[in-house]
């Protein structure tokens, strides 16, 4: 990064190749499947990082300040679709499998099905706090460096949303229970 700082911007390259395939899967997720639209905000956020190069002072990990900049992205991203009223997440399967038990196939989909509907019943920041810590597998202090924040905040963030993702979801199941009881 620092020769990309320096003038030497075909260094970024090796950057890009370097990042891209998992900034892709985050905003994938982030996107609900839509790969026309992960592809162009991977390419927004590597816009980002050679327009705001000099704001990287070689302090600290360069893949903390690149997710900053992927959390930015994904946040405008979230504003505009919550202006044309469509704002949604995937749930990644390795956390679909954790959260579900081991029952049989057609409950299985069904309890998908009610995770992705509570997922999406979530606001932006607890999703993406979910979507960091259980499905991208960062550790707190890198989503603490990424939100800029305290690790003890993203602790509680989290707490908090997989609490709420939680009651929701359990609202969604009792609901269908009842339903098929009548």
């Amino acid at each position: 990064m620092s020769q990309v700082i320096n003038g030497e911007t075909d260094r970024m390259a090796i950057l890009y190749e370097r990042y891209k395939m998992q900034v892709y899967f985050y905003f994938f997720r982030v996107t609900c499947g839509d790969r026309e639209t992960s592809e162009d905000l991977v390419h927004t956020v590597f816009y980002r990082v050679l327009r705001y190069r000099s704001s990287f002072t070689g302090h600290g990990n360069f893949a903390s300040w690149l997710f900053r900049i992927v959390h930015n992205v994904a946040l405008d991203w979230n504003r505009r679709k919550k202006n044309s009223f469509i704002s949604e997440y995937e749930m990644g399967a390795r956390a679909v499998q954790s959260i579900i038990s081991d029952e049989n196939e057609f409950e299985k989909r069904e309890q998908i099905a009610s995770l992705r509907v509570a997922m999406k019943k979530l606001e932006h920041e607890e999703r993406e706090i979910i979507i960091l810590g259980k499905i991208e597998c960062l550790r707190y202090r890198e989503i603490a460096d990424m939100l800029g924040t305290t690790e003890g905040n993203v602790k509680i963030r989290m707490f908090r949303a997989l609490r709420r993702l939680k009651e929701i979801f359990m609202k969604i199941e009792n609901a269908r229970y009842e339903k098929e009881r009548s």
